[in-house]
């Protein structure tokens, strides 16, 4: 289960919201109830003059209270609700000298995997787009244009085609069959969308075509809700998206037209570049882009748009976690504490981590020192001069030798160069 940094499903907030609107409702009657008995004093005299009979004043007055009756309860359903989550996407642009460009990867940050396997098959190596990239490049360079601006068309496809993939994986999560006991399941009507029903700048976006299989790539994606790209200006090449539905409101994807580009000294530069090898001919340019994704609900408290406004705010939910950088530093230290304690393994209570370190320890020395029983491998076998040399050992411990110490394999992740750095 994901960790959130706020949880719309509270139950505390839900029973608040809900007090807040039956309160609301009940001054409303109060109020409407004392208004029409005032009408009701102010014009009795009158209207005994125009209508005679009782029963005919009754009935009039019966039908004005319905009437009030009927606004105070549309002005309660028609409520409106709106939510927002801001987000920030970097992408780290590496150029090694006389090499294919690439996106650099940050495994734990899951962005950087699916942008340089799209940017790669986009640029494929000795291809005549990567080519006719390198010449762009170049000749930008030399009339002296940042790499900001000369990426920024590359940039906005990229970045939409990532929001195009996340909102694919929760359409799968949430109203595909894989939905069926997941955390994001809905109860919305479903259909499937082909990348040829999406709006032409989506649909022909060169990233997806690049990385997917076109005519095979199906969009889950409740019924009833249309996508819509809104332009927003000539300086923004990011269009407005918005996805309606026809009753119950609209989530809506704004863009912020200006790229931010990270320093060497920025704390993104160092996680993204730590595990990063970088030559000394080799360039790197991490570019920002910053989103706002609002969800918008129409006739809140009306039966069936819960629905809808569950799956809503969930989308909000899952594109912060999968694309916001601010959302990877902020539980990047969590999800590290979890994976070291999987591997330690279980420890009792009470107990440290340097205890449990101490004790891994002795357990090898004594392993080393002590006959090694039938079935088990040696650490060490004998070569033929006499000296030691490590055997095979099980593939989860590591030792260090030298220092007589415990190597913690922290993360492992691969380096640009094919090698693994253990930090």
């Amino acid at each position: 289960m994901r960790r959130r940094r706020r949880s719309p499903y509270s139950c505390i907030k839900a029973l608040q919201r809900s007090r807040e609107a039956l309160l609301g409702l009940a001054l409303l009657t109060i109020g409407l109830g004392i208004l029409l008995n005032l009408v009701a004093d102010l014009l009795g005299a009158d209207l005994a003059m125009w209508i005679p009979s009782r029963p005919g004043r009754y009935a009039l007055g019966g039908g004005l209270a319905v009437v009030l009756a009927g606004l105070a309860v549309a002005l309660f359903y028609s409520s409106s609700e709106s939510q927002w989550v801001q987000m920030e996407i970097q992408i780290p642009y590496h150029l090694p000298f006389r090499e294919q460009p690439r996106v650099a990867q940050r495994r734990s940050y899951g962005v950087t995997t699916y942008a340089r396997r799209a940017f790669m098959r986009r640029y494929g190596k000795d291809s005549s787009q990567l080519e006719d990239w390198l010449a762009n490049w170049r000749r930008a360079e030399a009339e002296g244009i940042s790499f900001q601006h000369f990426i920024a068309e590359d940039n906005a496809a990229l970045v939409q085609c990532l929001v195009l993939y996340a909102l694919h994986r929760y359409g799968d999560e949430s109203l595909g069959s894989q939905a069926l006991y997941g955390w994001w399941k809905s109860e919305l009507p479903a259909t499937q969308l082909a990348a040829a029903d999406l709006p032409p700048s989506l649909g022909d976006n060169l990233f997806l075509h690049a990385d997917q299989r076109i005519d095979e790539w199906r969009l889950w994606w409740p019924k009833g809700m249309e996508i819509t790209l809104e332009p927003e200006d000539s300086e923004n090449p990011f269009p407005r998206w918005r996805l309606t539905h026809r009753h119950y409101g609209h989530v809506e994807v704004r863009w912020s037209p200006h790229l931010s580009v990270a320093g060497k000294g920025s704390q993104v530069w160092q996680v993204l570049t730590q595990r990063l090898r970088l030559g000394k001919r080799s360039r790197l340019f991490i570019i920002g882009t910053r989103l706002e994704a609002q969800a918008r609900f129409r006739w809140t408290f009306w039966p069936g748009g819960e629905d809808f406004h569950h799956w809503a705010t969930g989308l909000l939910n899952y594109l912060e976690e999968a694309l916001d950088w601010g959302y990877y530093l902020h539980t990047r230290t969590d999800r590290l504490v979890a994976m070291q304690d999987q591997r330690i393994g279980w420890m009792p209570e009470g107990t440290s981590l340097f205890e449990k370190l101490q004790e891994i320890e002795g357990r090898l020395e004594r392993l080393e020192t002590s006959e090694v029983p039938l079935g088990y491998e040696p650490l060490f076998e004998e070569t033929e001069d006499g000296q030691g040399s490590r055997g095979a050992t099980s593939q989860g411990s590591k030792v260090a030798g030298e220092q007589g110490g415990i190597a913690l394999d922290l993360e492992e992740e691969p380096t640009e160069e094919g090698e693994t750095l253990v930090i």
